[in-house]
């Protein structure tokens, strides 16, 4: 057997058993690539306030009339929105997040809408196929990462097969253009392997920074390559007091925060898209503001500036001066997403991701159809032996 038999063989193979799996997660990310604006938009009644003309509360002075209601709730995180109608957002420990009016500091109860319930389905089954729901999400992460790894191997494979030869190859018509001059399996299998010329390089990109969510090795190794040290887990659900955090335990340290909220004013001219800042680093640790400029690059092209007990600054970074592969390691999900590209990329992954379904599809009835004939060849080859 050639060896281009053989890859033949193992696409086919592989395309047929992992295509269900890579069909489900491809139609799910295509129904989350618009998942922030639809569920920002269907829950405005809870997220949006009005401004009129109002001037909104500082930082220290929302974070201390939102610890006065909630006493028996440790404050780990305050994330504010330049934009006027916009809620400001806390996180108590370990994770549990609220919405709260800028103006007036009064915590918001937003209701969860069908819309919103359904997409964290999705994005759950999406990254683990809901199997955490059934009691080990690692298992559904452990098989999406092995379909995903799969997805490059069906990509070089496929291009290799439906490499044309002689002088088709530089025909570009060969290669963008299905024929639809072609019937059946003919035309299916042109259709099938066009469509994948087109979608290759997402599929590329979509594949080798989704990994990183399934394997820790995997992600260790991209900051290695890029020379930069990954970044702790979440440290909100740390049970452990930090700078902003007092010793009673249930509310914030204004006095340490409002110094340290002044010179992050003072450092942006408050000229910032949005803020996030973590309360409850570890003991020792500087409290770390993260914030978006007001034109980012993309959602998650974050600034970085960081502030001791002191008052000291020790640690400033901006996205725009980091070097290629650290602003790249630090852009995996927008890469995932499309969003690095702006609305184009988001656009053309979610088409790409949609696009998979019908690979996996397409693939199943050319295996049929391929079928098909030998076993109507092997039944007329016993029925003639039966005969004799």
């Amino acid at each position: 057997m050639t060896p281009r038999k053989v890859l033949f063989q193992l696409h086919w193979i592989v395309g047929i058993t992992v295509g269900i799996v890579l069909g489900i997660v491809g139609a799910t990310g295509a129904l989350l690539s618009f998942e922030q604006e639809i569920v920002a938009s269907l829950a405005r009644d809870g997220r949006e306030v009005e401004a009129a003309g109002r001037a909104a509360l500082t930082a220290p002075e929302l974070l201390t009339r939102v610890a006065a209601q909630q006493q028996d709730k440790r404050i780990v995180g305050l994330n504010i929105a330049h934009e006027p109608a916009e809620t400001a957002r806390v996180t108590f420990a370990p994770r549990e997040q609220s919405y709260v009016d800028p103006y007036t500091g009064v915590l918001l109860t937003p209701t969860a809408s069908g819309a919103e319930t359904f997409l964290r389905n999705v994005r759950q089954l999406h990254r683990w196929l809901m199997l955490g729901d059934l009691g080990d999400r690692d298992i559904g992460r452990q098989i999406v990462g092995a379909c995903t790894m799969l997805l490059i191997f069906m990509a070089f494979t496929g291009l290799y097969l439906r490499w044309p030869r002689g002088p088709a190859a530089r025909r570009w018509k060969t290669w963008l253009v299905p024929d639809f001059g072609l019937r059946g399996r003919a035309f299916l299998w042109n259709l099938h392997s066009v469509v994948g010329t087109w979608v290759l390089p997402v599929y590329l990109v979509i594949a080798l920074t989704g990994l990183q969510w399934s394997y820790e090795w995997y992600r260790d190794g991209l900051y290695s390559i890029a020379g930069v040290e990954r970044p702790s887990g979440p440290e909100g659900s740390r049970e452990s007091r930090g700078p902003g955090q007092s010793e009673r335990g249930g509310g914030p340290d204004v006095a340490a925060f409002a110094r340290a909220w002044d010179i992050f004013a003072q450092e942006t001219r408050g000229r910032f898209a949005s803020m996030n800042v973590n309360l409850a680093a570890r003991p020792g640790k500087p409290m770390e503001f993260r914030y978006l400029e007001e034109h980012p690059r993309h959602d998650r092209a974050f600034n970085t500036l960081a502030i001791d007990s002191e008052g000291r600054v020790v640690k400033r970074e901006r996205y725009a001066d980091k070097p290629r592969a650290a602003r790249l390691v630090s852009s995996i999900f927008p890469l995932h997403s499309g969003s690095y590209f702006g609305l184009a990329g988001v656009i053309m992954f979610m088409i790409a991701s949609l696009a998979m379904p019908v690979f996996a599809v397409t693939g199943w009835i050319m295996y049929l159809q391929r079928r098909a004939p030998r076993a109507r060849r092997a039944s007329l080859a016993a029925a003639t032996e039966e005969a004799g």
